[in-house]
């Protein structure tokens, strides 16, 4: 048995994994940016550990986390979206004496999703996690693509807008900061003059105010701003499908036909006849959880 751990932007979920990758058993919370966030979020890993080894016997703890992964020190940097400098786990294999595997979260989700999901017929691909911010994978001849010094192919953060809005990297008009979920909500929220909703309610709501000019433009502004991103990952990297992970497939019904017929519409690439499939993350929230052990 292995333990699976993904450490989202705003949620972190554990689960116990078999030996052919299938989850045995979950648990999943939310988690909110404070102080002392470093050791309630180890207090959280330690407690699961401790409760599924009772039983098992386990062989790996796998932790898919946003940021740099350091599996020599077993540490973790630069976590921005949850204000992390440094989140160090060494203490857990010492406690447990249990092999730990650090990924980062979109890259465990992409390479659960290439394997066993959306892109399994794929063998050049493009994952992207749609969520708290913007995370990637890029798989080509069938290889996921990792660089040696950082965690690579933060997609999330190539420039679509000069002089745009602030990023939580530190730079301005990031793609993340136009199209991740997080702000596409936050933005929908403000609109529609609310506060204190969950996701499936405010997706409700956008559906309930279809017809407010202020929604409808939110929708095609983030639908122009996703396919500028989209564009130059496209021409980069000429993958035979882009899958969308995080709490984009959730809002499906407001982006994904548009988006498509949008895609094939204009010229938004350099191949203007080959666009790439457009397909959506089937295994959701377990993606990352998987990743971390595989």
């Amino acid at each position: 048995m292995k333990i699976g751990i993904d450490l989202g932007g705003s949620h972190i979920g554990i689960a116990l994994i078999n030996e052919i990758n299938v989850i045995v058993e979950k648990n999943e919370m939310d988690i909110e940016k404070r102080e002392n966030i470093e050791n309630e979020i180890l207090a959280v890993i330690d407690y699961y550990i401790n409760k599924f080894k009772q039983n098992n016997q386990i062989e790996l703890i796998g932790i898919a986390s946003p940021g740099n992964p350091n599996n020599k020190d077993l540490c973790i940097s630069n976590i921005v979206n949850l204000g992390i400098k440094k989140l160090d786990l060494s203490n857990i294999y010492h406690k447990y004496n249990i092999p730990i595997k650090l990924k980062n979260d979109s890259k465990s989700a992409g390479l659960a999703e290439f394997k066993y999901g959306s892109l399994k017929k794929y063998k050049d691909a493009v994952f992207l996690c749609l969520g708290t911010g913007i995370g990637s994978a890029v798989f080509l001849n069938g290889n996921l693509l990792q660089a040696n010094k950082y965690v690579g192919f933060e997609l999330g953060h190539i420039i679509i807008e000069r002089n745009g809005e602030q990023c939580n990297c530190g730079k301005k008009g990031c793609f993340e900061t136009y199209c991740a979920m997080k702000r596409f909500k936050e933005k929908a929220k403000k609109i529609l003059n609310i506060t204190n909703i969950t996701s499936e309610e405010l997706l409700e709501e956008i559906k309930k105010n279809k017809n407010n000019e202020e929604i409808a433009k939110l929708i095609d502004e983030y639908i122009n701003n996703l396919i500028i991103g989209l564009s130059n990952v496209i021409d980069i990297f000429e993958p035979e499908a882009i899958s969308f992970g995080g709490s984009f497939v959730y809002f499906k019904d407001l982006f994904y036909e548009k988006l498509v017929k949008e895609m094939h519409k204009r010229r938004y690439t350099f191949n203007k006849d080959d666009v790439p499939e457009i397909v959506l993350a089937e295994l959701q929230n377990d993606a990352g959880m998987i990743g971390a052990v595989i």
